[in-house]
Order: structure tokens, then C-alpha cells, then sequence
């Protein structure tokens, strides 16, 4: 028997007007929906004329450097460009000067009509900001989202060298189905502990990912992604999974049930798919709130690799 899934908050899609929203699911099926974004024209944070919504896709952000996802959604579905224009702003009025424009590129998810934008962002101070965006082109108004930048990271943040997790390996355990819930798992993303990783000399990329258990379109393809780029890489740095919820038998009687590993709560890790790249000494030098393409992986691992 197995008893209800503990709760996490997810990225998935659904519905033809919002494709992009922050869950909590349980195991039974039971949703509880929470926008985490205020929608609408710049100064309004409810009804807008504007066909365009955009939703805030990651939470874990904070002062300094950011990968920045979002999603814009229309009334027939998202709108998916090439790339957009985007001004951040806070919205406090004594915080002039911390405005600026960049731009977002749109990175598709591998199953379905939908994807997100991407910026690289970075904040130079804490409280509620606000996101607008235009038309790269055409300089037309899309929408606008407000959002909360915090003071630091739950996760790891870039430049941290954070204490290494002791997850268990393939050599660990008499089945490999005790370390992931992925249909048909790679045995070689379950060959190395993080400690041993993050000590080798070696760059590292983890992803904390159910395979199985995460109810959106992205947390399998990820894992496959690592996957893929391992074939790429492999013997120049490790690619390490680290399964979101781990079997915990209860009673002598074989029933069990899924909880949330403890491995997420050591690293500050809130939702999934989360995955974090570091460097020969063991220092973050990349994070990934939320799906991360394989071309976005593979720039960053092409650049720590200098090939």
C-alpha cells in the first residue's frame, strides 16, 4: 500500500489561459492553485484591456544574479516569439535609479505548444519589483507582473560552495528503483555520491527532478536531458540525479509510503525541477529554478569545460 504523497510545490501547465502556474499537488490528485503573480496594466494589479497576462515562472529570487523565467499568456494560449523586451523596476518610490531594460529569449519545453522566457537578471536590492513587457520589435505593451526579491537564496547561491549531500549511489542500494521513480532510469546518473562529486576535481551538475511524481510536462524530459548531456560529456564531469521523493517503509508489514527526500531540505531546494551546476572546487556557478533546455545546459557546461 502506498500512503499519500507529502506536499511541494510544482511548475506545470494547464488550461488554455494559464500555462504557467506554482502548485502544491498530492499524491490522491487533490490541486491547490496559487497565482504568484499580479497581472495587468503598469500601476494596476487586477482587470487590463491588455490580451496578455505573464506570469512570474520561478520564486527563488534575490539580490545579485538571476535566471529569470516567465510565461506570456494570451486567451488562446502563450504567446511565443523569438524574444522580447523587458524593464524591471521596484516599486518603492524612494528606489529610483534600479530601473532597466533587457531582453528575455523564449526556450520551448520539449512536449507541447509551451515554453519560457529567459533573462538573466540582477537585482541590487530586496522587496517587490515589477516586470514589463514588450515587443522586441514592434515596442508594443504585452503586460506586466509583480514579484518578490528576496534578501538571499533558499538554495545555494552562485559563488557559495555549500556542504555536499550524502545521497546514495547505485552501489548503495539492491535495486536501482530505490533511487529514482523514472520508468527506465540511466545508471549512470547514480553512479557518484554528491560528497564525491563535489571533491573530485571534476565539475558537477545535479538535478533534483521526479520523474514520475511531478505532475508537468518537464521534471521526465529533464532527466533525460541530463542524460543526453552525460553521452556528451562524459569522463569530463559528473551528472548526478537526486530524486525528490525517496520510499519509506512504515510497520514490518510491506506497506510504505513517499516523502520528500531530506536531501532537498539541506540544500534550501523548495521546488522542481531544480538543478545546479559547480565548478572543479565545488563552487555553484550555475542555477536552474524550473526546466532547464539542453542548449541552456550545454552553454553553461561548454563555458566551465572551456571547449
Amino acid at each position: 500500500m502506498i500512503n499519500k504523497l507529502p506536499l511541494l510545490k510544482l511548475a506545470i501547465t494547464i488550461g488554455s489561459y494559464v500555462v504557467l502556474l506554482l502548485i502544491t499537488v498530492s499524491c490522491d490528485g487533490n490541486i491547490d492553485i496559487s497565482n504568484q503573480n499580479v497581472n495587468g496594466t503598469p500601476g494596476h494589479s487586477g482587470h487590463s484591456n491588455n490580451p496578455y497576462q505573464i506570469v512570474v515562472a520561478v520564486t527563488d529570487i534575490a539580490i545579485g544574479e538571476n535566471r529569470f523565467a516567465f510565461a506570456i499568456i494570451g486567451k488562446s494560449g502563450p504567446l511565443i516569439v523569438d524574444q522580447v523586451s523587458v524593464k524591471l523596476s521596484p516599486i518603492k518610490e524612494n528606489s529610483k535609479g534600479s530601473s532597466y531594460k533587457t531582453k528575455a529569449v523564449f526556450q520551448p519545453w520539449p512536449q507541447g505548444n509551451a515554453g519560457v522566457y529567459i533573462s538573466n537578471l540582477n537585482f541590487d536590492r530586496a522587496g517587490e519589483w515589477t516586470i514589463q513587457v514588450e515587443g522586441f520589435l514592434s515596442n508594443n505593451f504585452l503586460g506586466s507582473a509583480r514579484f518578490l526579491v528576496n534578501k538571499n537564496t533558499s538554495a545555494p547561491p552562485l559563488g557559495s560552495k555549500p556542504t555536499p549531500l550524502n545521497n546514495l549511489t547505485i552501489n548503495d542500494v539492491s535495486d536501482i528503483s530505490e533511487l529514482t521513480t523514472a520508468l527506465k532510469p540511466d545508471p549512470d546518473l547514480y553512479q557518484i555520491s554528491v560528497d564525491e562529486a563535489l571533491n573530485n576535481g571534476m565539475p558537477t551538475i545535479i538535478s533534483f527532478a521526479s520523474p514520475s511524481f511531478c505532475r508537468s510536462a518537464i521534471c521526465g524530459p529533464q532527466i533525460k536531458i541530463m542524460s543526453s548531456l552525460n553521452t556528451m560529456f562524459k569522463g569530463k564531469m559528473d551528472f548526478i540525479h537526486v530524486e525528490v521523493y525517496e520510499k519509506v517503509e512504515i510497520g514490518g508489514d510491506g506497506n510504505y509510503e513517499f516523502e520528500i527526500s531530506g536531501l532537498l531540505a539541506q540544500w534550501g531546494i523548495n521546488s522542481e525541477p531544480f538543478t545546479l551546476i559547480f565548478d572543479n572546487t565545488g563552487v555553484v556557478v550555475a542555477k536552474f529554478e524550473g526546466f532547464a533546455s539542453e542548449l541552456e545546459l550545454k552553454e553553461k557546461i561548454i563555458q566551465i569545460l572551456d571547449i
